[in-house]
């Protein structure tokens, strides 16, 4: 079904059911919608405050393709996301590239990380590579782990020792090692995000996710993610 053609009141239902729901990205990262606020109609009534309310929807609609056709952007700044995130470190340092939002992150002073780290698939590399190569990559990162574990064991006993510990000894974690964290953004810097990392030129990595967090916008916002289609990723 496109999205011209949803009944308006199908956008709560099909968000609300992706509430909480880990969407699997990559070998062993995700995505989770935690939260949300806002429609496609508080945009409309953001827009329409100074005017007043309008209760024709055709007109609505075409408010908000003017609003994006236009770079009107501040009325798509009050619907809001909440994501749970979870990818490797070397995806989330491109992330948080993008500031205009709320993140907090695991943290390895204060936890261990498990062994988790982030296998390409063959198919996503050059015809080059091969198995025996991606058998070596896992097996280096795996003795990083090992004498990381090594090292953060040998401090247990001194509880003095262990934060400087884990704060020196994460040095050997490579960034293909999985982190999470919480990431609050209204819709505008979102549109941003989607952009910049749903284009062929961004790292396949990230683009994954991107593609993830644009599926779940469109179940909020379909409207407006309509809009952003016609004229940001394709105008």
């Amino acid at each position: 079904m496109s999205t011209s053609e949803r009944n308006p009141g199908d956008a709560p239902a099909i968000a609300d059911s992706l509430k909480g729901k880990t969407l699997p990205v990559l070998d062993k990262g995700y995505v989770v919608l935690l939260d949300y606020i806002g429609s496609d109609e508080r945009i409309v009534e953001a827009a329409r405050v100074s005017t007043g309310a309008s209760a024709d929807p055709e007109r609505d609609r075409k408010l908000l393709f003017f609003l994006m056709e236009n770079r009107h952007e501040t009325p798509f700044e009050h619907v809001v996301f909440q994501f749970l995130i979870k990818c490797p470190i070397f995806v989330a340092r491109q992330w948080v590239r993008h500031r205009i939002a709320s993140y907090n992150e695991r943290s390895a002073r204060y936890r261990v990380f498990e062994e988790e780290f982030y296998v390409p698939s063959l198919e996503d590399l050059p015809s080059v590579f091969t198995k025996e190569d991606l058998q070596e990559y896992e097996a280096l990162l795996k003795q990083e782990h090992d004498f990381y574990l090594k090292m953060v064991e040998k401090s247990k006993p001194f509880k003095e020792m262990r934060q400087r510990t884990r704060e020196v000894f994460r040095g050997v974690l490579g960034t293909s090692y999985y982190t999470e964290f919480y990431w609050t953004i209204n819709f505008r810097s979102l549109m941003n995000f989607l952009q910049l990392r749903l284009a062929p030129s961004a790292q396949l990595e990230i683009r994954r996710y991107a593609q993830v967090i644009a599926s779940i916008t469109r179940s909020i916002v379909p409207a407006s993610y309509e809009a952003f289609e016609k004229y940001v990723l394709k105008g």
